[in-house]
């Protein structure tokens, strides 16, 4: 057999690219892909699949079972030619089972670090290791292996970058990255900004050296290697960054973000009913697509909206990074809505430019311009929509979430119109000149009582009925009270919760304002040179203003008609015995609801249960501003009694919660302890890798006490979709196997149950 042609099908060197040709795996073929696009890859080469056979074909290497063996490692290396390096080498698989677009097999099949490149019986013994390795699988795979030099790593790690994501999350360690993706340490995770491709730094960040190096590697590797998701391998020498593997990110991960209740705090109550928290959740992708109507590169499935302990809260880290693609500064977000991110950026001229030149920054300014406009036009459109509705709970919750989407999207708009101008007033001080000659309609709703506060004054008899929640039989005062009530009585107290009565369904309040004493004529200030220099501007801040007020006012006539019919249509279910009360449909979520159409009928367990959640919902005061990490459950108040809460918070890797027994180990097992079940254990780790798969599957939960975000335990926990949580510091400490736990892996909690 001709050596050449041998030595030409027995392996190819890595940015040939010929690997892809070859029929290798994505392992090998996107680092033959990478280097061959000028991306800082170590010299390697790939050897395929058929240099086993023609190993065994001429006595090179012997197969007993599962077990390769190679007579002569020195002859082997000669006769297939495989070139020598300089360095240590890193001998990995790249079988054809690993790093496709369903599962990366991350860890599952072996990796040996360090070989001595001047040992041949070094250099034999790790391609037997991972050889060996292959039949870990049950199918047949393509046994590839990559021959890498060694980088003499000063930091090394992995890093995600995702298409959905402005920052590149990075997982990080000194020296080499093996332990870190194996799981057994946790290394350091930072979030690191993304480059555009004619950008060499982010103006105001700095960052190490290392980690800037990493930047232009991330910033090539979307721009060469597509704009996709992707997990990528890297170490740094201290003079260059090196990718050293690279794989499609087969689930997303779960960043550190901010959340921010925001004005949900003015228009809804402390704890939103149910039914309402849900309808929010429901439209939070349709409230992000506004934005992306003007630019389609932002995130698509991230949402806009996430719900904690029964309270919807806007993701400021989302809003803040669409922010930073269209280079404006993070300000214009956080003062606008409340909050503030870790790391503010300020404006970034070169990407403004850009998305100037694209038009996209000009055709949101140009929307802003024609807010009012759109809002009237919307205006029409909603009353009359809203006055022929379904009457069904399946029609009327749509139109529901129609009316929030509307009104939401629809204030984006005009708050993004008026944001600029009132900032630009309040710098040079005419603000308050200018606001003072203005009454929007939700000031009226105030100054509109005065004539019935004036007119009631002195009446200690009507005093007292006003008190009593009851109207004086006065001719005049009902006539007043009746034209104030054709105007405002579809408005209410936090009336963007649908479960808030109205105020014609409880008129008390407005009742009880009028034995107060009326407001006070304050002098307007004078208008100042600067005050009529800075009219024009006012001029288009002020109709925008009292646009969006109005646009609020008229959307609470859409949902006073839906709810109206709402509460009919619950009141025929109380006669049918589906609700104890009218009150309890706002106790269903929007799933729920719509069942009633169908004949559902909840039993009493159903209705204490739930009355229990909402209860221990109550029991939370959740702050303004919090981030993904946080340990929500210091916000809730306990009965009393002053006790440390017997809880380990952690990393969140995935959604879901389970409740169950803790099972602690060491080590992987199979076996549940007697009187276990799958659907109630919940496996407490100290670290994690491709080595507990078997476990994972006897369990409904996962608690890892040692594992970086993207180590390889955590990727496969990920993949399969488990609940899970990562870095829970002491979890095998302070749980033994049996104990009653919840884990709640969306907030990163786990909790040991109260033995009440």
């Amino acid at each position: 057999m001709n050596t050449q042609m041998m030595s030409g099908a027995a392996w190819v060197r890595l940015g040939a690219g010929k690997a892809t040709r070859q029929g290798t795996g994505n392992k090998g073929a996107l680092l033959d892909q990478a280097k061959r696009a000028g991306i800082n890859v170590p010299r390697g080469v790939l050897l395929l699949d058929t240099i086993w056979d023609q190993a065994v074909l001429t006595g090179l290497l012997v197969i007993d079972g599962k077990t390769p063996t190679f007579p002569d490692p020195e002859r082997f290396l000669t006769h297939f030619r495989i070139p020598k390096f300089g360095r240590p080498l890193a001998i990995r698989s790249a079988f054809s089972a690993e790093d496709n677009a369903e599962r990366s097999m991350a860890g599952y099949f072996e990796s040996v670090l360090n070989v001595d490149q001047t040992d041949p019986a070094a250099i034999a013994a790790a391609l037997v290791t991972v050889l060996q390795s292959a039949f870990k699988s049950e199918q047949r795979v393509r046994r590839d292996v990559l021959i890498m030099e060694m980088v003499e790593a000063v930091h090394a790690g992995v890093a995600f970058t995702e298409c959905e994501h402005e920052d590149d999350l990075i997982n990080y360690t000194t020296g080499t990255a093996q332990d870190l993706v194996g799981g057994k340490v946790e290394g350091e995770t930072m979030p690191l900004a993304k480059l555009r491709h004619f950008e060499s730094v982010i103006p105001g960040e700095t960052v190490p050296d290392w980690a800037n190096r990493l930047q232009v590697i991330l910033r090539q590797v979307r721009r060469w290697m597509g704009q996709r998701d992707w997990d990528v391998e890297w170490a740094d020498d201290g003079k260059t960054c090196y990718l050293v593997q690279l794989r499609p990110v087969t689930r997303p991960t779960r960043r550190d973000e901010a959340f921010t209740i925001a004005n949900h705090k003015e228009i809804l109550p402390e704890l939103p009913s149910t039914l309402m928290t849900s309808v929010i959740a429901s439209c939070a992708p349709d409230l992000f697509q506004y934005y992306r109507n003007f630019d389609a590169s932002l995130p698509e499935s991230r949402p806009f909206i996430e719900v904690f302990h029964g309270r919807p809260y806007i993701n400021l880290s989302l809003m803040t990074e669409m922010m930073r693609v269209f280079g404006l500064p993070t300000r214009l977000v956080t003062d606008n809505i409340g909050g503030q991110e870790n790391r503010p950026y300020g404006l970034n001229v070169g990407r403004m430019l850009r998305k100037t030149l694209s038009f996209t920054l000009p055709r949101f300014a140009f929307a802003q311009l024609l807010s009012v406009r759109s809002v009237q036009r919307r205006t029409r459109e909603l009353l009359t929509r809203t006055e022929s509705l379904p009457a069904s709970f399946v029609g009327l919750v749509e139109e529901l979430r129609w009316l929030y989407t509307a009104l939401v999207t629809e204030m984006f708009s005009l708050t993004a119109a008026i944001g600029p101008m009132l900032l630009l007033l309040r710098q040079t001080g005419t603000l308050a000149q200018h606001s003072a000659r203005q009454q929007t309609i939700s000031t009226r709703m105030y100054t509109d009582l005065d004539p019935l506060r004036d007119y009631v004054l002195g009446q200690l008899d009507w005093l007292k009925q006003l008190r009593a929640d009851e109207l004086p039989n006065d001719r005049q005062l009902r006539e007043m009270w009746n034209d104030y009530m054709a105007d405002y009585a579809h408005r209410g107290i936090y009336e963007s919760d649908i479960a808030r009565p109205r105020y014609r369904d409880d008129p008390s309040p407005l009742l009880r304002s009028l034995t107060g004493r009326g407001r006070e004529r304050v002098p307007k200030p004078s208008r100042t040179l600067r005050g009529w220099l800075t009219l024009p501007i006012w001029w288009q801040a002020g109709r925008t203003m009292r646009a969006r007020e109005q646009w609020r006012h008229d959307c609470m006539i859409g949902f006073d008609r839906v709810r109206r019919l709402l509460v009919q249509l619950a009141k025929r279910e109380v006669q049918r015995g589906a609700l104890p009360t009218v009150d309890h449909l706002w106790m269903l979520t929007v799933d729920e609801v719509k069942r009633l159409d169908t004949g559902w009928l909840p039993d009493a367990a159903f209705w204490e249960d739930r009355q229990t959640q909402i209860d221990r919902l109550k029991s939370y005061d959740l702050p303004d501003l919090f981030r993904r990490s946080d340990d929500l459950e210091q916000f809730r108040e306990t009965d009393g009694q002053t006790h440390t809460a017997d809880h380990i918070s952690g990393v969140s890797l995935t959604t879901g919660t389970a409740t169950g027994r803790a099972w602690v180990l060491n080590e992987p097992e199979v076996d549940l302890p007697d009187g276990f079940d799958q659907d109630s254990t919940i496996l407490i780790a100290r670290s994690v890798d491709a080595g507990w798969i078997a476990t994972f599957s006897q369990v409904a939960g996962v608690v890892v006490e040692t594992g970086g975000d993207l180590s390889h335990g955590s990727i496969i926990l990920r993949e399969i979709g488990l609940p899970a949580i990562t870095n829970a510091h002491q979890a095998t400490r302070q749980f033994r196997t049996g104990d009653a736990v919840n884990l709640n892996a969306g907030a990163g909690l786990v909790q040991r149950q109260s033995s009440a």
